[in-house]
């Protein structure tokens, strides 16, 4: 005979029956944590292109926008400040692919 698992959580609504059960969640804890450890992948990446500081600057300061999203549309664009100018403010049903 099986032993009892012991069921923490039990939700019945949404698609279907979820339930959190001790065992299982120490046995995911484990392997992540000592035995399998994954690879976390970022999804921030830098531009590959050199890009001019006063260009992103001017950007940020002139479209209020973090410096990431504008060294994202600068890097997009190669460095081309009218471009990624014309992207940022078109609407976001014209922006360009």
């Amino acid at each position: 005979m099986a032993a009892a698992r012991e069921v923490i959580q039990d939700w019945a609504d949404g698609e279907g029956c979820y339930t959190f059960e001790r065992g299982r969640m120490e046995a995911a804890v484990r392997n992540i944590c000592f035995e399998k450890p994954i690879a976390l992948h970022s999804n921030t990446t830098k531009p590959s292109i050199k890009l001019n500081k006063e260009d992103v600057d001017f950007i940020v300061s002139e479209l209020a926008i973090s410096k990431s999203q504008a060294e994202e549309a600068l890097a997009k664009h190669q460095g081309d400040v009218t471009k990624a100018l014309t992207e940022l403010m078109s609407p976001p049903a014209q922006k360009s692919q």
